[in-house]
């Protein structure tokens, strides 16, 4: 198992909310299991930009020639 780190962070009344029914409904055993959830979609997302990023300019280089 890897070793987890505390961080901090400042979250809207609305996120609060969101993550406190998230919990409460039985969806995810707690806050931080919400959150690391929410990072692995973020993580997802972000891997499709650059891709989709390297597929343009690679696209866009391609005209080019």
């Amino acid at each position: 198992m890897s070793v987890c780190r505390t961080v901090t962070v400042s979250i809207t009344p609305e996120q609060d909310a969101l993550l406190e029914a998230l919990v409460r409904s039985g969806r995810y055993r707690s806050i931080s299991e919400t959150m690391r959830a929410a990072l692995r979609l973020l993580e997802r997302d972000e891997a499709a930009a650059l891709a989709d990023s390297r597929a343009h300019g690679m696209w866009h280089e391609a005209g080019r020639a």
